[in-house]
């Protein structure tokens, strides 16, 4: 045990990928879904996600970083919207599927909290652009908000990995879990990320031994696999300097450290356990895939 909290703060420390680190799918790769639909229920909680993966997709114009070269014309996008709690949330995030490297993350809520936010990573730090309406202003376009301000978030020196944005475990534990493992051996993969304004390192565990399950959710687009195997990845995050908080770490509305099942034929994850204030620990499932088919 104290060996591998010892490992995790060498990570943080160096943000580096472990030597035990595991490779990723072959360029070019795309996963097998298009969207995927999640349902939470707990006592009086309910929330909803969906999640749309595009291998393609333009950004949008950008002048948050003086100096630095230009953004690709188009990058990979994960899209998210949810609803829970009387909040709308809609986010998109461009990244490189093969470095994890995060470009632009936009979000914009709606509900009751008015709020948006988009952050450009830049080569050692993270510009903001941070929005909230005034007085009258909640149901207009986010462009016509008058309460505006930008923040630069530093990022620590010698990162040995591309920055990359909770968002994009989702698609990476799901490549992970297509590719073979030796058996009874576990496996680790840590990961630098921004999230809530602060870097932390997120140390993927791998369990060495795969679960045989029937599918529990709706497949379109596609034949259903008659049985799935289940691939267990913990994800682990830890503060980066003294300032950090591993509590901050967030990924669909889940907090600390978090657990998900990722089917290897669909490569997806399938459940996903955090905890979730006020309600505490929760598991938000997979309910509905579209698969990519033919496209």
């Amino acid at each position: 045990m104290f060996g591998v909290e010892r490992e995790l703060r060498a990570a943080a420390a160096g943000l580096a990928v472990l030597a035990v680190a595991l490779p990723v799918a072959a360029a070019g790769s795309e996963p097998p879904w298009q969207r995927l639909e999640f349902r939470a229920k707990k006592l009086f909680l309910s929330a909803d996600a969906a999640v749309e993966f595009e291998a393609s997709a333009a950004l949008p114009a950008d002048d948050g970083c003086a100096g630095r070269p230009a953004l690709p014309a188009s990058a990979a996008r994960i899209r998210i919207e949810s609803s829970m709690l009387g909040r709308r949330s809609q986010s998109s995030l461009w990244f490189d599927p093969e470095s994890l490297k995060a470009h632009i993350r936009v979000q914009e809520e709606r509900g009751s909290r008015n709020r948006y936010k988009r952050y450009t990573f830049c080569h050692g730090s993270v510009e903001a652009e941070r929005a909230t309406p005034n007085a009258g202003q909640a149901e207009l376009p986010v462009g016509e908000w008058t309460h505006r301000y930008p923040l630069v978030h530093d990022v620590p020196a010698g990162l040995t990995a591309p920055l990359s944005e909770p968002s994009v475990l989702l698609h990476l534990v799901g490549r992970l879990a297509a590719l073979p493992a030796e058996p009874g051996a576990a496996s680790s993969r840590t990961v630098p990320v921004f999230s809530n304004r602060q870097v932390l390192a997120v140390r993927i565990d791998r369990d060495p031994e795969p679960v045989p399950a029937v599918p529990g959710f709706s497949i379109a687009g596609g034949p259903p696999p008659e049985e799935l195997t289940l691939v267990r990845f913990t994800l682990t995050p830890v503060a980066v300097g003294d300032e950090g908080r591993a509590e901050d770490f967030e990924l669909l509305g889940l907090e600390g450290a978090i657990e998900i099942l990722a089917a290897r034929e669909l490569q997806l994850p399938v459940s996903i356990s955090g905890r979730l204030p006020p309600a505490g620990r929760v598991t938000v499932r997979l309910r509905h895939v579209e698969l990519r088919g033919n496209q």
